[in-house]
């Protein structure tokens, strides 16, 4: 196979977007030095609007169709994506070829002066606009007074140190691919908030004919992740859900095993539901799927309503 000589890398123009994808970059680099790669921004709707709440847009996708539509229309050969910011469902002609490393996937708690979550203050203002928080960190602090935040990491950071909340949530991963330090009494343990369906996980997007593409993504795939997301991704698929919802997965699998924990829940009511499976790796995705249809007849059953 002859293999190309340079490659278009798709990558949203924030600061984490583009530093997390110069790192999978690195890494594709090593596994072909051969190759040149070159980083193309491109704008997605997500990055424009921050004037609204995410939950507020009418659709999916808000931070990978503009990468896809370059990738369908030839404008780059692979897209660097956040995995919890790609659809269960994605673009016909596109595929996720590969997924590197997983980095830490838990969530982080920030105040100013390093309180824990149970020492704030009441009515403490707490800035997230992640319904999935929200509907487990009420259950936490029910007192907490929940404020939309929006904007990069820095900017969040910036609002906090302003005064504008008392704490705020970051997911631990971009804060260590941006090297921003940060207590680790200050995480948050998954049984305590359940990180969201690919938490920490980046994906790599090709074009689904693309072949010597795909063997060039397919050498930093790590194994481990994708077993882990593909299971969450299929309990999203089978949910039909997405970030506007209160739901949320996190799977970790070992040499034989797969492991979940999974949350469904009511925004306007604050219940929510948790399970979790142990089932042998090779059955994860199926067990994954039943899970999230127990899950709904659980719900529906408790009239629990988290499509709101």
């Amino acid at each position: 196979m002859s293999l190309k000589k340079k490659l278009i890398v798709a990558t949203r123009p924030s600061l984490l977007a583009y530093t997390q994808t110069m790192q999978t970059v690195e890494l594709l680099q090593k596994a072909n030095p051969d190759i040149e790669f070159e980083v193309k921004k491109f704008s997605t709707q997500g990055d424009r609007v921050l004037n609204r709440s995410l939950t507020e847009f009418g659709t999916t996708g808000l931070f990978v169709k503009e990468l896809e539509h370059a990738l369908l229309e030839g404008e780059a050969d692979i897209a660097i994506h956040s995995l919890k910011d790609v659809p269960s469902f994605h673009p016909e002609g596109l595929k996720l070829v590969a997924y590197p490393e997983r980095e830490d996937s838990r969530d982080v708690f920030l105040t100013r002066d390093g309180v824990s979550i149970d020492d704030m203050p009441q009515g403490f203002v707490l800035g997230t606009g992640s319904p999935r928080r929200r509907v487990q960190l009420s259950d936490v602090r029910p007192d907490a007074n929940f404020k939309d935040i929006r904007g990069n990491i820095h900017t969040r950071i910036q609002k906090l140190q302003d005064g504008e909340y008392d704490a705020i949530i970051l997911a631990a991963a971009g804060m260590n691919r941006m090297g921003i330090g940060f207590d680790e009494e200050m995480l948050i343990d998954v049984d305590l908030c359940i990180p969201a369906i690919g938490q920490g996980a980046l994906t790599i997007e090709t074009r689904d004919n693309d072949l010597e593409c795909i063997a060039i993504v397919e050498k930093v795939n790590h194994k481990p992740t994708q077993l882990a997301v593909l299971a969450e991704r299929a309990f999203m698929a089978e949910i039909e859900g997405g970030c506007k919802f209160p739901l949320a997965a996190h799977a970790v699998v070992d040499a034989k095993l797969m492991n979940m924990i999974a949350v469904v829940g009511d925004l306007k009511s604050g219940d929510f539901i948790v399970e979790s499976i142990e089932v042998p790796i090779e059955d994860s995705v199926a067990k994954s799927a039943e899970l999230a249809r127990k899950m709904k007849a659980i719900c529906a059953e408790k009239g629990i309503n988290f499509y709101q």
